[in-house]
């Protein structure tokens, strides 16, 4: 179902801005709830508008957008009293970040000022529910709540890596100062913000989690992952007398821990749980956390080397999942893929891999010969592997892309901005070859494989778009979600005329049963709209719902027959 979108032109008008209008290709990033409420930044322009005010985070659905934060205006829920968005010199205020979580709340940060202010930047991070009530989270400068007299230092920015709950807690990388701290041996720590307070959850130079010789740990500043109520991140070891740069490479979770706790499940240079003995975990730096690491259940999904008694380019490389202490190995490097002949599993790319709440993994893999040689051509694929093993393969580079005549699929490799929504329902990003163009793809087992959108369609801006961007792994909340894909299927994307200088951010509401892709208007059923955008697109290539290239009769024929509300 292609839905609504919010149009930037320049000459559209913002809802309740008085003479406001969108900034072309200014919408960053959105995210979308179950609810389909899609929540983003972007820059304004007209009357009245300048740099200490044009950027806004707006939200809901396309026919009721809502002002949730300005630059110049008051911060949410005036909280510092007095405190607006903006730094001292009055401009760069709202952070970019799409962070957001499975019931439609989301972070608002940046820099702030008010009474006091004497750098020439404060920041704070608010969190504000599905219900509108926003609540300060945590503000530069804060006491670090681990002890010592130390306090946070940190630029509040909400990053895109940062994972909230519904319950409004956020996992952060927390830079230390003052106190306690001595120079870099304990200045860093991870906690857990909420309206309530921080909650401090490990700092640097603390003891090990696990080990009582007086190895420390160093944690990780990027990579944090939040999955209900447990927290994953990564480390290293400090101990110069057991430790060295082979073996100081860690994974932690507080799933499956005694409570307030933390365990490492992934080791560098240790043995891989039920493996083969002589198997070993291996680190070349650090180990490769997909971008959606962390289930609600607390379930890990985690890509590691293999090192030891396998052998190099054939074996040596697992995808696998730590439940409560339960290692399960989903792919391993070397296996056969079905459907697939000449060719076995190589690895994944750990940016294009998502795990979804029902223990369905989507992911962007490549292939290799058995004897572990590069395969000469069409090596990248897009596969499924369901929580029973069984693993299916959706889309091949060198495939005929259907429903696009005499297209097939470029390398997608790197750029497919996978994910998958809790009933099973795939979408990824593909490049389609001769005359490059890009589409957006969804599969599910019942369906198959489909397309959504692609360069061309007219109902996003209407006119004929050139750039389609997801989300992907890469926007995840900290219930096992995706911000991009919510868990019910409701889609968010942005969409370009970059001709025309007409930009779009967009819905679509996907399921697991047959797709209505007559219902062009998104509204549910098929009607006057949707013929609309038919006729408005007739003898073009968009819409085009039997996939010959060209909208015409068939198209009607099909559109008609739809007519009413959808099944």
């Amino acid at each position: 179902m292609r839905g609504k979108s919010s149009r930037a032109d320049g000459v559209v008008a913002v809802p309740g801005i008085k003479g406001a209008v969108w900034v072309p290709n200014q919408f960053n990033n959105p995210i979308i709830d179950a609810n389909g409420k899609v929540t983003f930044r972007c820059q304004i322009g007209g009357t009245g508008i300048t740099t200490a005010n044009n950027a806004v985070v707006m939200s809901g659905d396309p026919t009721t957008l809502s002002l949730i934060a300005r630059n110049g205006s008051a911060v949410p829920g005036g909280i510092p009293k007095g405190y607006v968005i903006n730094t001292t010199a009055g401009i760069n205020g709202l952070g970019t970040a799409n962070n957001g979580t499975a019931d439609g709340g989301f972070i608002v940060a940046g820099n702030i000022n008010g009474a006091g202010v004497v750098a020439t930047t404060d920041s704070a991070m608010f969190f504000v529910n599905s219900a509108g009530t926003a609540s300060l989270m945590v503000r530069e400068s804060d006491v670090y709540p681990g002890g010592g007299g130390s306090v946070i230092s940190s630029a509040m920015t909400g990053s895109a890596g940062q994972q909230t709950n519904t319950a409004g807690s956020s996992i952060f990388s927390a830079t230390l100062l003052g106190g306690d701290v001595s120079g870099t041996t304990n200045n860093t720590a991870v906690v857990v913000l909420s309206s309530s307070g921080a909650t401090n959850v490990f700092r640097k130079g603390a003891a090990a989690p696990g080990f009582a010789d007086g190895t420390t740990m160093t944690p990780d500043a990027f990579g944090l992952m939040l999955g209900g109520s447990d927290v994953e991140f990564g480390g290293t070891l400090v101990n110069a007398a057991t430790v060295t740069t082979a073996n100081d490479k860690v994974r932690v979770t507080s799933a499956g821990a005694a409570a307030g706790q933390l365990r490492v499940y992934c080791r560098e240079n240790s043995q891989v749980p039920g493996m083969a003995e002589g198997i070993l975990f291996k680190s070349t730096g650090s180990f490769a956390n997909p971008a959606r690491a962390l289930t609600d259940s607390g379930v890990v999904l985690m890509n590691a080397p293999l090192g030891g008694a396998v052998t190099a380019t054939v074996d040596d490389n697992i995808i696998f999942t730590d439940d409560h202490g339960v290692l399960t190995v989903l792919m391993r490097r070397g296996q056969t893929i079905p459907g697939i002949e000449g060719a076995v599993f190589n690895t994944m790319n750990t940016t294009s891999v998502f795990i979804n709440n029902n223990g369905m993994m989507a992911f962007q893999g490549l292939l290799q010969n058995a004897d572990g040689t590069a395969l000469a051509a069409n090596s990248a694929f897009i596969g499924a592997r369901a929580a029973d093993g069984t693993v299916s393969v959706i889309a091949r580079q060198g495939d005929a892309v259907p429903g696009l005549a005499g297209f097939t699929y470029g390398s997608i490799n790197g750029a497919t901005s996978i994910c998958v929504s809790d009933s099973g329902v795939v979408v990824f990003s593909a490049t389609c070859l001769p005359s490059p163009m890009t589409a957006i793809m969804a599969w599910d087992a019942a369906n198959g494989l489909r397309i959504l959108a692609k360069t061309g369609d007219t109902n996003f801006t209407g006119t004929a778009a050139n750039q389609l961007t997801l989300i992907g792994s890469t926007g995840s909340n900290g219930n096992g979600g995706g911000t991009g894909l919510a868990s019910n299927g409701w889609l968010t994307l942005r969409a370009g005329d970059s001709v025309g200088s007409i930009y779009a951010v967009a819905r679509i509401k996907l399921d697991a049963t047959a797709p209505c892709t007559s219902d062009l208007s998104g509204d549910g059923s098929v009607g006057a709209e949707d013929l609309a955008l038919l006729l408005n697109g007739w003898g073009t290539n968009s819409p085009d719902l039997t996939g010959d290239g060209v909208v015409g009769a068939e198209d009607l024929s099909i559109l008609l027959n739809a007519w009413g509300a959808c099944p």
